[in-house]
């Protein structure tokens, strides 16, 4: 690979990223409060919402591999067009309530999702080729930065309208008015982008992607790990859809609390990628994996106690910098865990298992919660017992890379 070309086109990625980040950390943060706020969801509508948004990315990751193996020779086309759409569709939720129907909302969320897991097979196979194995811990923990970095910009200004001009529509329609225009910016930049790595196309058949998912499941160090991602990713989600709500109706909260949790949490991710990225070399991926799923276990279990913004924002900078450790590592663990030939089929099924765990998670743990305030406090306890046990079968069956 040409190292000027390589340079040119690092740049033109992290440029894309880092406005893609902008749009999306306005867009994806705020749509559960606009849907409370300005569209008056209550917590079953905000269950079924959470259940199409991860619910859409496993159709995606289910329908990606047949389109990016028969268009693999045209992958980077693949990337622009999804990912362009997916992050478009997600700066226009913030206008759902111009249109008729109160779940126009859904549809959004839809079509951003479903193009988004598509997109992203695509990103992910493209950029696990340009991107040496040995040199992956190092270079995606310094990207990270400056993704982490650009949504704590967005986090920064939200913050400051919110504040400034409340909860009202104008305020909505300025986030996500902003939202579109970084989306367009990264969309510019995208359309730049060049495959530096040919693959040749693959015509599959239904039995062709049948025998590469159980050719997948049969490889007993990729199931290990797949099987513990969709039970961690299952206790995860269980409040998936309670986060804002709780906020907002038990806590009495507000937008600007949320705000200033999504941004100390960025903070605490910038700080540990930033971190890691110094120390790359010493760091044992599985010890990694495993360990950090102690801090993140109690992150429910300290929210029920962190009734004031103060305490929701030191315990999002607690939480942050344990996922800061744990994603890096997950992507690692995705793009090299599989051989380059089975690259494509592990993602899509663990794509698909994992979002559909998430999915009907957050509807269980939404449906459950909808009884009474007691109810929904044992969905974050019930969180927080499932992560703990995932530290026990994490040391016994994931292999190390």
């Amino acid at each position: 690979m040409n190292s000027i070309e390589w340079s040119k086109y690092y740049r033109i990625w992290v440029n894309h990223s880092i406005f893609y980040s902008f749009s999306a950390t306005i867009s994806t943060i705020f749509h559960q409060a606009y849907a409370i706020r300005i569209l008056g969801y209550d917590v079953n509508e905000l269950g079924s919402l959470t259940f199409i948004n991860l619910a859409f990315l496993a159709l995606g990751n289910l329908i990606s591999p047949v389109f990016l193996y028969r268009y693999r020779s045209r992958r980077v086309v693949l990337w622009k067009i999804f990912t362009s759409i997916n992050i478009a569709s997600w700066s226009l939720t913030g206008f759902s309530d111009i249109l008729p129907t109160r779940y126009t909302l859904y549809l959004f969320v839809a079509l951003a999702q479903f193009t988004g897991a598509v997109g992203n097979l695509a990103y992910s196979d493209t950029i696990a080729d340009m991107v040496p194995k040995e040199e992956s811990i190092k270079i995606f923990s310094k990207v990270n930065t400056f993704l982490t970095s650009s949504a704590l910009i967005a986090l920064t200004s939200t913050t400051t309208l919110f504040g400034v001009m409340g909860p009202r529509i104008l305020s909505y329609r300025i986030c996500y008015t902003t939202s579109l225009i970084a989306a367009l910016i990264s969309i510019s930049f995208l359309v730049m982008m060049k495959d530096l790595t040919k693959r040749e196309p693959t015509k599959l058949t239904l039995n062709d992607i049948y025998k590469g998912y159980q050719n997948i499941f049969n490889n007993g160090r990729i199931r290990g790990y797949i099987i513990f991602m969709i039970a961690f990713t299952f206790f995860i989600n269980l409040p998936g859809a309670l986060w804002n709500y709780y906020i907002i109706n038990v806590f009495n909260g507000s937008e600007t609390w949320i705000s200033i949790n999504n941004i100390t949490s960025t903070l605490a991710l910038a700080l540990g990628n930033f971190v890691l990225s110094k120390f790359y070399h010493k760091i044992d991926p599985k010890r990694i994996l495993i360990s950090t799923t102690i801090p993140i276990s109690l992150v429910p279990l300290f929210f029920l106690m962190a009734n004031t913004m103060t305490y929701q924002a030191l315990l999002n900078l607690y939480s942050g910098f344990s996922w800061s450790a744990f994603n890096l590592v997950v992507g690692i663990y995705n793009l090299y865990i599989a051989s380059e030939r089975e690259r494509i089929y592990m993602l899509s099924m663990l794509g698909i298992s994992a979002n559909l765990a998430a999915a009907t998670a957050s509807k269980i743990g939404s449906s459950i919660a909808s009884i009474n305030l007691i109810s929904m406090q044992i969905v974050f306890i019930a969180s927080f017992i499932g992560r703990l046990s995932m530290y026990i079968y994490g040391k016994r069956r994931v292999p190390n890379i």
